[in-house]
């Protein structure tokens, strides 16, 4: 008797769980993400702190994958600067291996043979890149994933 009693008292806290799963997954947007990403066209800007910010930048477009066909690139080749400005995330794998091996945090980790960093982020080019849109009150952060040159010069 003693072993039902604990049986019912299981199943019923069980049941009780999965419900409340799935009354939380119903009531929020799970085909949404929290933090969209999105595709923005813009300037490179390397500041003194060391930050890099995308000035004169578009308004970020929400993509569905985080690589780069050739006809996105062409198109952002010819899309026309804007007023944004988003602070940038992630650099170092986006700069020169120089520049990764010269953050002390990567040297610890990162040995010079197999370092791996693209060269696409430099200052004053003109970029497509992909991040992921954080906002933060005053301030708008791409957390980057992909970095693309368009120009060499920013016009």
């Amino acid at each position: 008797m003693k072993g039902r009693r604990v049986f019912g008292v299981f199943a019923l806290f069980v049941f009780g769980m999965t419900t409340g799963i799935r009354a939380q997954q119903q009531g929020s947007d799970l085909s949404k993400p929290k933090v969209p990403l999105v595709s923005v066209v813009g300037c490179a800007s390397h500041l003194p702190d060391g930050t890099w910010m995308l000035t004169k930048a578009t308004n970020g477009v929400e993509s569905k994958v985080l690589f780069m066909s050739a006809k996105e690139i062409e198109e952002a080749k010819n899309k026309p600067l804007s007023n944004n400005q988003y602070k940038l995330l992630g650099t170092l794998d986006f700069l020169t291996k120089e520049d990764l091996l010269s953050d002390p945090r990567r040297a610890e980790f990162t040995r010079p043979e197999v370092a791996n960093a693209s060269g696409q982020l430099q200052d004053g080019r003109k970029l497509l890149v992909k991040g992921l849109l954080i906002t933060a009150p005053n301030e708008k952060r791409l957390n980057l994933v992909a970095v693309q040159q368009l120009a060499e010069t920013c016009r």
